[in-house]
């Protein structure tokens, strides 16, 4: 499996994470759960794939901001 298959693959699961993490939340505070498990570890995970995700992308990350950069000079 490609880097770049694996960088789709932890995107996917992080659209689905982050909806679900929002869904969560949404019924713990429409509940008034003071501390539900799931969406603790849904933001946990949220989280992790979020920072695996910049990781396999950053070279784009830094080209992107030195496009930036130069464009403002």
């Amino acid at each position: 499996m490609k880097r770049e298959d694996i960088s789709y693959i932890i995107g996917i699961l992080l659209i689905f994470s982050i909806t679900i993490t929002g869904m969560l939340g949404y019924i713990q505070s429409q509940l008034e759960l003071r501390k539900f498990v799931p969406h603790r570890y849904f933001a946990y995970t949220t989280l992790s794939l979020a920072a695996i995700h910049v990781y396999l992308n950053f070279d784009k990350v830094l080209r992107f901001i030195r496009r930036q950069l130069k464009g403002k000079r």
